[in-house]
């Protein structure tokens, strides 16, 4: 029977009293709303700085523009993928980045008297969809903006309409009235020869008129329009034309049964259309889901995205998808997607288990008070999951007590200290945006502060607990529920599945529409949100996963088990690059990665250097840390083209424990070899990442039969 998803919050508690409140250093400027703010979406810039950073509903990209003293509202646009922009070389081939030409005003919404008096305030901020208020002393123009929106729309009230471009028009016509005689329609041809359509609904007493070559300028005030821009010609738009989306809630279920997913963006709508419904544009990873009788509803019509390849439009006021193959049956124990591989503890033989014995009597030894206490939740949390993995070794592969014994007293403490909020940099409740930070400074821990990352540095801390709760689950509520508190507050904060949770906004980093995470927080971009590591992202889904079994929560189990059979698509697609990718440019798709994927640009680099040999930091820092869910993510095929291609040259020659990262995510498509490297008499330990033992790397290779 499905398991309805999204309705129950984990909690409506305060945050523990251990965790200091108080307002944020940088506040939401110009914010009406008083409940948790989403930080890691789109619309999020439209909060920071001077307001007038992008924002990417798609396929438009929308900003403010407050240029000269004159014309102040808000600006869009449209590009599409000829006018791509590679570089840093505009020859060289693979591309290091692409990105697609920022802030060309086709057009601005404005009105008579928008100048430096032009106030900007958002009203709502919400997971999928925000409204924006641009107002002066005589009336406001409202901006309904939603993921996927077909029409650029703004309701006047009090105001003359007035649309002007930078690009200029180059001919202007009225095309009569549609829409059962309720919307004027207009045609507009720009100096780039582009072709956009206006509608005008709402006051037949307003007409649109063209004024000069920069400016179109209604013939009268309306005490209430609306006006709906979109580019290209089509019947669609006719019949869409009139209604357009103010809101958009997510709904989802799982059918545990059919290890299939469905969720939803339902749009809330006003006005009147021809058909009855709106225009909404999916992505290429919604069109493989989307269900048959909204594939009905195609419009026939496509528009480029700026970084995801062509999106097409729908005449619907609801996207509806059902995703199949679900990683329900992937839990604790080793996994594997490789053809003839697969967990068995049979090949655990004692030979394998003399050897990963050897290994972990002397990992259990390492100073793990020492490496966990550090100034940073990200690294802190990694050395915590690595440990709690070690004591999943000696416990349940090893079997050995003793072993057991003297790691998950240490690993215990070292998470107990977090929990306790005594760590170096404790956490504290943020009242301003809701959210738990890190007191550390914004330009450290990787901006955790200003929310930056935080599905990463939490994800580690969660999948930690899950396995050492599973060990032992009593720790869970031993000492007043700490342990239990603690993770159900970082769950809450990046995780939280629910929309009526007031102290903490649903889903901060899962973005639904783009179907992965943004990593960016509130640091104002011109290139909107970005994510530099996927598997990070689904690491910390797979946290989620695994805590909710271990609490026997279904709704949190479930939840996360759809997110990632959403991203074993998006990612794919757009992060992680087969030679038969054709939604981006195979001058790019050549690197097998993106690197930092951003809402306008895609970069093949990290933020922290490409390389000691070669670019192995940007093709490791989308594998760490693997993990029974990495091939399910992965898959033997991706992961052999980009060995192949990149990797097989370099890995020997790489000095560090980027090697080892390199080797162990080599047995996602060849777990022998990958065993044979990390099993060999002539171990160098330097060779290791310093965020995984050696003995899961064996215990993972071994369990899923590469040993024999």
């Amino acid at each position: 029977m499905p398991i309805e998803l999204f309705k129950n919050p984990l909690s409506t508690s305060e945050p523990p009293g251990h965790f200091v409140r108080g307002p944020h250093s940088q506040p939401p400027v110009n914010s009406a709303s008083k409940g948790p703010i989403q930080t890691n979406n789109t619309f999020n810039n439209l909060l920071l700085d001077d307001q007038t950073f992008p924002t990417w509903p798609l396929p438009y990209s929308l900003w403010v523009t407050k240029d000269g003293d004159s014309d102040w509202g808000m600006a869009f646009n449209h590009t599409d993928s000829l006018q791509y922009v590679f570089g840093p070389d505009p020859e060289q081939n693979p591309a290091q980045f692409f990105f697609n030409p920022p802030k060309i005003k086709s057009f601005t919404f404005t009105a008579p008297n928008f100048g430096n008096n032009l106030r900007v305030t958002t009203i709502k901020n919400e997971k999928l969809a925000a409204l924006v208020e641009l107002a002066n002393e005589q009336g406001r123009i409202s901006m309904p903006l939603t993921y996927g929106m077909g029409f650029v729309t703004g309701i006047y009230e009090n105001l003359v309409p007035v649309l002007s471009s930078q690009v200029g028009f180059m001919e202007f016509k009225k095309v009569g009235i549609v829409n059962q005689n309720r919307t004027a329609k207009y045609t507009v041809k720009l100096f780039n020869q582009l072709v956009w359509l206006i509608y005008l609904s709402g006051d037949p007493n307003v007409d649109l008129q063209l004024a000069d070559n920069n400016h179109i300028v209604g013939n009268n005030a309306s005490k209430l329009c609306v006006v709906q821009v979109c580019k290209g010609e089509s019947p669609a738009y006719d019949d869409a034309c009139g209604k357009y989306p103010i809101d958009a809630k997510l709904s989802g279920s799982v059918d545990p049964d059919r290890k299939t997913g469905t969720y939803a963006f339902n749009y809330e709508t006003h006005g009147s259309s021809n058909l009855g419904s709106t225009l909404v544009w999916c992505l290429p990873h919604h069109q493989v889901t989307l269900k048959e009788d909204i594939k009905k509803r195609d419009s026939g019509m496509q528009l480029d995205s700026p970084t995801n390849g062509p999106m097409r439009g729908y005449v619907t006021d609801k996207l509806e998808f059902e995703v199949p193959n679900l990683p329900l049956d992937i839990g604790f124990e080793p996994w594997t997607a490789v053809d003839g591989f697969g967990f068995n503890p049979g090949n655990y033989t004692n030979e394998v288990k003399q050897l990963i014995g050897q290994v972990a009597t002397e990992e259990v030894e390492q100073d793990v008070a020492g490496q966990c206490d550090l100034d940073s939740m990200y690294f802190g949390g990694k050395q915590l999951d690595k440990y709690a993995y070690l004591a999943m070794v000696t416990h349940f592969v090893l079997q050995d007590q003793n072993l057991t014994g003297k790691i998950l007293p240490k690993i215990k403490a070292a998470i107990e200290k977090y929990a306790s909020n005594q760590q170096q940099h404790p956490l504290r409740y943020d009242e301003s945006w809701k959210g738990v930070i890190s007191d550390t400074p914004p330009d450290q821990d990787f901006g955790n502060l200003n929310y930056n990352d935080h599905h990463f540095h939490y994800g580690y801390h969660i999948h930690a607990i899950a396995i050492v709760a599973r060990i032992d689950p009593s720790w869970l509520t031993a000492n007043d529920n700490l342990i239990k508190n603690y993770a159900l507050t970082l769950i809450r904060d990046y995780g939280n599945p629910s929309d009526s949770d007031p102290y903490f906004p649903q889903f901060r980093n899962f973005d639904w529409f783009h179907g992965h995470s943004f990593a960016h927080g509130i640091f104002p971009s011109g290139d909107g949100k970005n994510e530099e590591s996927s598997s990070e992202d689904y690491h910390s889904i797979y946290a989620l996963k695994l805590y909710g079994q271990i609490i026997n929560n279904q709704e949190l189990e479930m939840a996360a088990n759809l997110m990632l059979g959403i991203e074993r698509t998006a990612l794919n697609y757009y992060m992680m690059y087969t030679s038969d990718n054709n939604l981006l440019p195979q001058r790019f798709t050549a690197n097998k990665v993106s690197g930092i994927l951003f809402e306008n640009k895609i970069d093949f680099a990290t933020f922290f250097g490409r390389g000691t040999v070669g670019d192995e930091f940007v093709h490791g820092i989308h594998m760490i840390p693997i993990t029974p869910m990495s091939s399910y993510m992965r898959g033997s095929k991706y992961v052999k083209e980009e060995w192949d291609a990149k990797l097989a040259g370099i890995v020997d020659k790489i000095p560090d424990g980027w090697q080892g990262i390199l080797k162990l995510n080599a047995g996602l498509f060849d777990p022998k070899y990958s065993w044979k490297w990390f099993s060999r008499q002539d171990w160098q330990n330097n060779l290791i990442d310093p965020g995984m033992t050696r003995s899961w790397a064996l215990a993972y290779l071994a369990g899923i039969g590469g040993a024999k």
